[in-house]
């Protein structure tokens, strides 16, 4: 899964890889962005291409316990067959800006946190979904990231990594009306993902500066 990320990219920069784009709105640098909080995205909409900021997770009513619960990933290899997801698969693909994610390995019983990015913290696009939700009675704009399998090199921290996209890739995501991420999901950039080991303090989301980054010793 994917469970934090980080999204430091400069808006001069996204609106040079995207020039015509229009901007609604984008966030401050976050190095530990966590389940509902904003995060930046670009989609289209009436064949306008938008950069703008939605809230990080879908909402569903659980029947079975009675209760509002929240998912912030969908499974690449279920997503076409989830009704949760399914809309918004063939209808509202979006991109995901970032620069890394945190993933956590058991270690000696402990979960220690992982940075896994590509050196020194380029940029990168998580494949996601989003849709109009109802939260606190107003609409509001949500997404979720798309997960696959790690590939070899990253398994070794965990078995589920973000569909990772190069900017090229990205726009052919968004224009994918028939869904051939579904079979060929591979980014030209995966390769360049790298991992070390981040201190503990990004176990709490409130921790949120260049500390979250720092290269430890384990």
């Amino acid at each position: 899964m994917c469970g934090r990320f980080t999204s430091t990219e400069d808006k001069k920069n996204i609106k040079r890889l995207f020039p015509t784009s229009e901007t609604s709105g984008y966030t401050d640098k976050s190095y530990n962005i966590s389940p509902s909080n904003l995060i930046n995205v670009i989609y289209e909409n009436n064949n306008n291409l938008l950069i703008d900021t939605f809230i990080w997770s879908y909402s569903f009513f659980s029947k079975q316990n009675n209760i509002t619960q929240f998912v912030i990933n969908a499974r690449i290899e279920t997503i076409n067959d989830k009704y949760l997801f399914k809309d918004s698969f063939v209808k509202r693909k979006c991109l995901i800006i970032a620069n890394g994610y945190y993933e956590w390995k058991i270690i000696d019983n402990q979960k220690q946190p992982y940075l896994i990015s590509i050196p020194k913290n380029e940029l990168i696009f998580f494949g996601g979904i989003w849709r109009e939700e109802i939260r606190d009675n107003k609409k509001t704009n949500v997404a979720c990231i798309i997960t696959k399998e790690a590939n070899e090199k990253l398994s070794y921290v965990h078995n589920r990594m973000p569909l990772i996209m190069s900017h090229n890739e990205g726009l052919d995501f968004l224009d994918d009306n028939e869904n051939k991420f579904l079979q060929n999901n591979k980014s030209i950039i995966e390769d360049d993902l790298d991992f070390y080991p981040v201190s503990k303090i990004v176990n709490n989301p409130k921790n949120n500066d260049e500390n979250c980054l720092k290269e430890i010793t384990l």
